[in-house]
């Protein structure tokens, strides 16, 4: 089978390319053929190693390469790519790995696959009217592409809920499907020492609880003797504001002052891995986590996580079992205090995490995938 994987910038470290780059590699592993759509050409060192395997790339044309608005580069950028994909590669399948439905707009001749991070309504935060009225034409070219998508693959339940009650009236029930996003589990089966040090590991992101993770650090670390390493992604302008304006100003103080705290940004998928397999608890605190890819990582780490009771997460971390989801911030230092005075407890968890994760390994999701795509491809046009 051909298939077309879309994503806006393949050149940054991130949850949606991730997705995008497992993807790949599951495709890969049923032998289908894959092509990629993308605003720019995969480049080493800044992109997941699965997008340089692939030959045929496809990048939207001159002009709409200039466009300015994400929503609108999407709309036509994304769509002018996928039109010259449609032209040479002749795709039988196309899946929208993490740009919005719009990038369809005017594509007909093959099965559409809409991938949803999260709905895109509820991604839109500046809510002005000159916004408003700016983003009117673009809101008929979304919902005219979510009537024509032939399956709507959600992150997880909590997505798929939310997602069908902002789509129930253009999509019928039948087209919602959940496969969550895989794990490479190969990259985590090595074992490299254990450090007393806690991390957080993600976006940069001001959503995530990078300050709680930073305030239960300090909480309790004149009890045991902890060092925190925070390692993530910059990629988004809000992003930079507050890695440059908030989170950095406040972790060089606190170096300042001898805490021992590490900060770094942009990294390869390999010091990720690295950072995960050498510390004893992973912590974030984002109740609205769509589905938290990195939770299951930590898991797989053997790094027990502790994370917020809510969003996606409820599905991935099994409370006391393989890690420990908590109603508040303030939780958080207990549960560190725990881990690292009870070796028997971390242990434990730590065993039981990796085999939880294993559910989500490539293996396991590979197959889910190429059962969809077999039963769309069977579909008679």
């Amino acid at each position: 089978m051909r298939v077309a994987v879309v994503v806006d910038n393949p050149n940054y470290f991130g949850g949606g390319n991730k997705f995008a780059s497992d993807l790949i590699k599951m495709l890969k592993m049923y032998n289908h053929d894959v092509a990629l759509c993308a605003w720019e050409k995969p480049v080493e060192g800044k992109c997941y190693e699965s997008f340089l395997d692939i030959e045929e790339v496809y990048l939207p044309s001159f002009l709409t390469k200039k466009i300015k608005g994400k929503l609108w580069k999407i709309a036509f950028a994304s769509s002018s790519a996928i039109k010259k994909c449609m032209k040479k590669f002749k795709p039988n399948i196309i899946i929208n790995a993490n740009v919005e439905p719009a990038a369809f707009r005017g594509i007909k001749a093959a099965k559409k696959v809409f991938y949803c991070h999260f709905p895109t309504e509820l991604k839109v935060y500046k809510y002005t009217l000159l916004y408003l009225l700016y983003r009117v034409p673009y809101w008929f070219w979304h919902y005219k592409e979510i009537e024509a998508i032939d399956a709507i693959v959600c992150n997880s339940y909590y997505t798929k809920n939310i997602a069908y009650l902002c789509w129930k009236h253009h999509v019928p029930k039948d087209k919602f499907h959940v496969i969550y996003p895989a794990v490479d589990i190969s990259a985590f089966r090595r074992e490299i020492r254990r450090e007393e040090k806690i991390c957080y590991v993600g976006r940069i992101d001001a959503n995530k609880g990078i300050d709680y993770v930073i305030d239960a650090f300090l909480e309790v670390y004149d009890k045991i003797n902890i060092s925190l390493e925070i390692v993530g992604g910059v990629s988004s302008q809000e992003n930079v504001r507050y890695y440059e304006g908030i989170l950095k100003p406040r972790v060089d103080a606190l170096r300042r002052k001898g805490f021992p705290i590490k900060l770094e940004v942009n990294v390869p998928y390999s010091r990720i891995a690295e950072t995960l397999l050498s510390s004893k608890a992973m912590v974030s605190f984002n109740p609205e986590e769509h589905f938290g890819i990195v939770p299951v990582e930590a898991q797989a780490a053997g790094c027990p996580p502790i994370v917020a009771r809510g969003g996606g997460q409820l599905e991935t971390v099994k409370h006391c079992e393989t890690g420990f989801l908590v109603e508040n911030p303030q939780e958080i230092s207990s549960y560190l205090v725990a881990l690292f005075e009870d070796n028997k407890l971390w242990s434990k968890i730590s065993e039981s995490a990796r085999k939880w994760a294993s559910k989500f390994s490539l293996e396991n999701i590979a197959r889910e995938w190429d059962a969809l795509l077999s039963s769309l491809s069977s579909e008679v046009h």
